[in-house]
């Protein structure tokens, strides 16, 4: 069962995250926030492995649809900026960017939820 709270922690996650590392880093900081917040969604997800990759994925996409929605928007009212860019590309180059925030976010959540299952094995075997 999805947890919605989960998937909205993910997404102001990842927006924070993808938004700070994209000015300190550039746009490959971007995708690094992406990653970044999802590895935390994933490891909150306790272990599952396919739960934490379906909340890194809708928290990404989530994101990738937030920030596709500002670009429009910058690029209908001032013609200008990163959104005007993003339009000349089309339709099929937001596709594709939705589909890679995806595929990050799913493995960010996936790793996390690998941390995750590593770190409370040890714990238990250990004690």
């Amino acid at each position: 069962m999805l947890d919605y709270i989960e998937v909205v922690i993910g997404l102001i996650l990842v927006l924070i995250l993808s938004i700070t590392f994209g000015l300190i880093f550039g746009s490959l900081g971007s995708y690094l926030g992406f990653l970044a917040a999802t590895i935390l969604i994933g490891y909150r997800a306790n272990g599952d492995i396919a739960t934490g990759a379906l909340y890194g994925t809708f928290a990404a996409v989530l994101a990738g649809v937030v920030f596709t929605l500002v670009m429009v928007l910058m690029s209908f009212f001032t013609s200008m900026g990163p959104g005007a860019s993003m339009m000349e590309l089309g339709f099929l180059a937001i596709i594709i960017g939705l589909m890679v925030d995806g595929l990050i976010g799913s493995m960010g959540g996936a790793i996390g939820s690998f941390i995750w299952n590593k770190t409370f094995s040890k714990t238990i075997f250990n004690n």
